[in-house]
């Protein structure tokens, strides 16, 4: 014994030598992040996926908003035109003290060429100019008389020219015939010829050639310098700023003298070059200096509007303005129309604001929800791991940490990547409200779970308590939070109807708020009716209704988050479809009430329609009816100017009815007591009463009487009118036609309203003015925004409805399974399934249904669907006139409430056929789950389906089904902890 005692001694000493001695020792840490993420891959997906996709819509849509905020101020400055948005600045003509040469000197271009470089470094932010786009010239203010006699003279008055003397003619303008015009070296103001060009629209006119001489005169009378044609000019680009900041330099018009009866004349520019200046220094034309600067508009975003207000104040009345008056002269003026076009636009975008904020607010709330619900489904399915952790001793805050690392290492990354995206989706807009928003996307998910784990897990438990709201009691802090949500709508709707209060916050708080409202009630009331309607059932023959009841009644707490997040996108879509329907109908009506009918055709020049007109265009494809009528705008009624309208008594009134534009019965037309029956406007049936009145009206003396009165009519878009008999266009002639059905275009009716006639005529059809009134960048990026917005919430909604019916859609497989062994049919688990899932859908359906309607009545005073349908135009190019009376108001649409509730609802069923079918065949060909895979408080085992069939359960001998107390024990069961 003491022999191999003392051998396993020497060998033990031998290992000990071999193996070397660790001097320093450390603790491994057990790896964490790694095994987490790979234990539950797909939920990890999920979560990332979700959150890139949020992230990406957070983004996306500030995005998209400010892609359409600087779109429409490009448009809006586009149509303005140049000659609204250029800044010119002004100098009287050299001092009449100074010498000759001092007064040809100032005049010269090189002392213009300094003004025209050192002006753009004056200009505020975020207006910028360039040099090489300022136009400098030396102009008269006063035009010249064409003394010539072969100059057209329309109305026997001779043409007025005026004359500038500006450079770049060479780079601007193209020669066709002829060179440009010189000057000589030694001209001064006491020289009386020079050298000018023309362009080619103006040599047209007034039938102008090289080698003609225009001699002109004061309007006094006396002699004035004369011209030399030595150029017709065609521009390079007629639309560039060079040209078009003065139209009339490329093109003459016609004006019209100040006399009582207006005389017409043409009105044309001479083109003088830049060194031929001091001619028109010698004049009585009053010459000025001018520079005209074209603003930079290609970098101007929408966040610049208001920048731009108030850099065209500054230009006109402030800092900037006298800095130029600095480098100008003290007597120099800057002139600019770039700040009203600024403030039209501005007001036409505080019009669509609340309807975009109200968008975004209410996708916002939804995706909040959503992602906190999903990460609290995910939390809470860890519960039990958490608790064991807690249980042997992990610290809180140690554990919340953990938690958290696991959530940003994949969260991070997905909300990045959705930014990624956005701006390769949306190239252009500001990056600070995106990065913003994908912020707080990243935080509210990455936060969720450590709060959650610190809340649930404070102190260790030793079995889990239950979830449902069997168990939730209403506290002190749920009444304080109920009562601030009440207080903060009771705010916003004060502050939507006070006088001067901003709408814009009101518009977009009140639908979410009253949807939070709405939510709230919904989760009070919903379990103790549900309850009420289980007890209630509990005598019926099958245990199916009962069961679902039950289980509805005692669902688990978590679904407060996905009711809210329906009921807030539902109240957004219902509120936002309205808003689109009634901007529809809007512009529908608004194109019916410019027009009067499906199309217009409208005599131009004060005349009369061929006679064959009417005819003519009656037998084009696609008119269904024609009626022509006779207006003259300078009727007289006590001295007040109103339209009087001749119709044809029975087609106008068909045509008004059909319409819904003033209907009147024919009648109303027919002749009463010696006076003509009239339908007339409300405030001119007041003035003319009911007893017989006066009019002049189609060069005669008319005895009228007022027999109906209507605020609008198809034959005048607005203002006051006065609708008689057909019988007086005998004398005068139809002047308009008002068509029915759908013609080919506008151009077929003219040309056949011409009648082979060289009448002028202009037609409009209905469809082209509803289309231009959706034209505008504004109107129609509001619309696409607020949409996708709605689109968004949508869709968040449906995920969370998706989840909250997938949350315990483990237990209810076991549930289901147990019921199955006992004897539960598949028709009757599929009908439980979805029993089970409707009281969720219905009352998310009713109450986003009802928050909605309510939402749409507290907020929508506070939406201009005139703005939103038409713009701010008064008139359109073609004529047409929406009435300064049409205000229409919004409504309630049934389409906007009842289709996201039945989408709720279809979604709802889709999604529970869908998991019952794949946890358990109906058919038997696949096997129920076990009820051990449920989790906590399921059975250990579950039998397959149709062994040990109790009597009284359905499929047995026993008709009379279970009975409730079998019912509840097995719930109970299910429910309770094992």
């Amino acid at each position: 014994m003491t022999i191999r005692h003392a051998e396993r001694t020497d060998r033990d000493a031998a290992a000990a030598r071999e193996v070397p001695r660790r001097r320093h020792t450390h603790r491994v840490p057990a790896p964490w992040l790694r095994p987490r993420l790979r234990a539950a891959p797909r939920a990890v997906l999920a979560l990332a996926a979700l959150t890139c996709f949020v992230a990406f819509v957070a983004a996306a849509l500030p995005r998209a908003d400010d892609a359409v905020a600087s779109r429409a101020l490009h448009a809006a400055l586009t149509d303005a035109g140049t000659p609204r948005t250029v800044v010119e600045l002004t100098a009287p003509q050299p001092s009449l003290a100074l010498g000759t040469r001092e007064r040809a000197a100032a005049v010269a271009p090189e002392a213009l060429a300094r003004v025209t470089h050192r002006a753009p470094r004056t200009f505020p932010a975020p207006l910028t100019t360039r040099a090489e786009n300022a136009v400098a010239e030396v102009r008269t203010t006063h035009q010249l008389l064409g003394t010539d006699p072969a100059l057209p003279r329309p109305e026997a008055v001779p043409p007025h020219f005026s004359v500038h003397a500006l450079g770049g003619l060479d780079e601007h303008a193209r020669v066709l015939r002829g060179r440009l015009p010189r000057a000589a070296h030694d001209t001064t103001e006491t020289t009386r010829t020079a050298e000018a060009a023309v362009t080619e629209a103006t040599a047209r006119a007034l039938r102008l050639h090289v080698g003609s001489t225009v001699p002109t005169a004061y309007e006094n009378g006396s002699q004035g310098p004369e011209f030399t044609i030595t150029a017709i000019l065609r521009p390079r680009a007629p639309a560039g700023p060079y040209w078009s900041a003065d139209p009339q330099l490329g093109t003459p018009g016609m004006a019209a003298t100040s006399d009582r009866l207006p005389a017409l004349y043409w009105s044309a520019a001479l083109l003088l070059p830049a060194e031929a200046a001091p001619v028109l220094l010698g004049t009585q034309t009053q010459p000025e200096l001018a520079w005209r600067f074209i603003p930079d508009t290609d970098a101007l975003t929408g966040e610049d509007a208001e920048g731009i207000v108030r850099a065209a104040a500054s230009l006109r009345q402030g800092p900037a303005s006298l800095r130029l008056r600095a480098l100008a002269g003290p007597s120099a003026a800057v002139t600019t129309q770039l700040g009203d076009v600024e403030a039209a636009h501005n007001r036409q975008r505080e019009a669509v604001n609340p309807l975009v904020t109200a968008g975004l607010t209410g996708a916002a709330a939804v995706a909040a929800l959503v992602l906190t619900a999903t990460a609290a489904l995910l939390t809470r399915r860890r519960a039990p791991e958490l608790a064991l952790l807690r249980a042997r001793g992990a610290g809180l805050i140690s554990l919340a940490a953990r938690t958290g690392a696991e959530t940003a290492v994949t969260t991070l990354p997905a909300a990045a990547v959705g930014l990624l995206l956005a701006r390769l989706v949306l190239p252009d807009g500001r990056e600070a409200r995106a990065v913003l928003a994908v912020a707080a996307v990243a935080v509210l998910v990455c936060l969720t779970p450590p709060l959650l784990v610190v809340a649930v897990h404070r102190v260790p438990r030793a079995h889990d308590e239950r979830e449902d709201l069997a168990a939730v009691r209403p506290g002190r802090r749920r009444l304080v939070a109920e009562a601030t949500i009440v207080l903060l709508t009771a705010g916003s709707l004060v502050a939507l109807r006070a006088a001067g209060a901003d709408s814009t916050a009101a518009v977009a708080v009140v639908p979410v708020l009253t949807a939070l409202l709405g939510a709230l009630l919904l989760l009070r009331l919903t379990p103790p009716l549900l309850r009420s309607a289980a007890r209630s059932t509990a005598r019926l023959r099958g245990p199916v209704v009962f069961l679902a009841l039950a289980r509805a009644g005692r669902a688990p707490a978590a679904t407060a988050f996905p009711l809210c997040a329906l009921v807030i996108a539902l109240t957004t879509a219902a509120f936002g479809g309205s808003v689109l329907l009634g901007t529809t109908a809007a512009r529908d009506r608004a194109a019916l009430l410019a027009t009067g009918a499906d199309a217009r055709v409208d005599v131009l020049g004060g005349g009369r329609l061929p006679a064959g007109a009417r005819d003519a265009v009656a037998a084009l494809p696609g008119v269904r009816s024609v009626t022509s009528v006779g207006t003259d705008t300078d009727g007289q009624v006590g001295g007040h100017r109103v339209t009087a309208v001749a119709v044809p008594a029975g087609a106008y009134a068909r045509l008004s009815r059909s319409t819904g534009n003033g209907g009147f019965p024919a009648a109303a037309l027919q002749p009463r007591s010696g006076a003509l029956g009239a339908v007339a406007s409300p405030g001119l049936a007041r003035r003319l009463g009911t007893g017989p009145q006066r009019v002049q009206a189609f060069g005669r003396t008319l005895t009228v009487r007022v027999t109906a009165a209507r605020t609008s009519t198809p034959a005048v878009p607005h203002g006051a009118f006065l609708l008689v008999d057909q019988t007086l266009m005998r004398a005068g002639g139809a002047t308009s036609l008002l068509v029915t059905g759908t013609p080919a275009g506008a151009t077929a009716l003219e040309r056949a309203a011409r009648a082979k006639g060289s009448t002028p005529v202009r037609a409009v059809l209905r469809s082209e003015v509803r289309a231009r009134y959706a034209a505008p960048p504004l109107q129609e990026g509001t619309f696409r925004v607020y949409a996708a917005a709605v689109g968004a919430a949508g869709a968040l909604a449906a995920l969370a409805l998706a989840l909250s019916l997938l949350h315990d859609a483990d237990a209810r497989a076991a549930f289901l399974g147990r019921l199955r062994t006992l004897g539960l049919g598949a028709r009757q688990s599929r009908r439980l399934a979805l029993l089970e899932a409707v009281p969720l859908a219905v009352t998310a359906a009713v109450g986003g249904a009802v928050t909605g309607w309510v939402a749409i009545a507290l907020a929508g005073p506070a939406v201009d669907l005139r703005l939103l349908a038409v713009g701010t135009a008064p008139a359109g190019p073609d004529g047409t006139t929406v009435p300064e009376g049409f205000h229409p108001a919004l409504h309630a649409a049934p389409t906007a409430l009842v289709l996201p509730a039945a989408a709720v609802l279809v979604l709802a069923a889709v999604v529970t056929v869908l998991h019952t079918r794949r946890a358990g065949d109906p058919g038997g060909r696949r096997r129920w789950p076990r009820a051990r895979e449920a989790g906590p408080g399921s059975l250990r085992d579950a039998a397959p389906p149709g062994a040990g069939r109790t009597p009284g359960l359905p499929g047995t001998s026993d008709p009379a089904g279970v009975s409730p107390t079998a019912a509840n024990s097995t719930e109970r069961t299910q429910e309770e902890p094992s």
